[in-house]
């Protein structure tokens, strides 16, 4: 999946990205009425860690793994497991997956 598709799929689901800066983070979603992605494009430095960064913002949306920044470190490790398992999913092409677990039991 591309940039342009992971666009798509915010502008679908009525989820705004915006720009912003930020100390600590390249990118947070923050749900309240209508989910928002904010990301600190000063901080992103390539297309794949730009990708990576939205396709994990939408996995805390889709999974709906949101946490305060106050939440446990046990809660923030599981909802951030859940959204990198989408970001992984909706990345990383079925077919490439499948090579590789051909390959490996050869």
């Amino acid at each position: 999946m591309e940039l342009i598709d992971l666009e798509k799929i915010a502008e679908r689901e009525k989820i705004n990205i915006v720009n912003c800066k930020m100390k600590k983070y390249k990118a947070r979603i923050i749900n309240y009425d209508n989910s928002c992605i904010f990301m600190d494009y000063s901080k992103v430095k390539t297309y794949t860690e730009e990708k990576c960064l939205l396709a994990e913002e939408l996995g805390h949306y889709y999974y709906d793994a949101y946490y305060s920044l106050s939440a446990s470190k046990g809660l923030i490790d599981k909802q951030e497991y859940r959204s990198l398992k989408w970001r992984s999913l909706a990345l990383v092409p079925l077919q490439s997956i499948l090579r590789c677990f051909k390959k490996r039991h050869i």
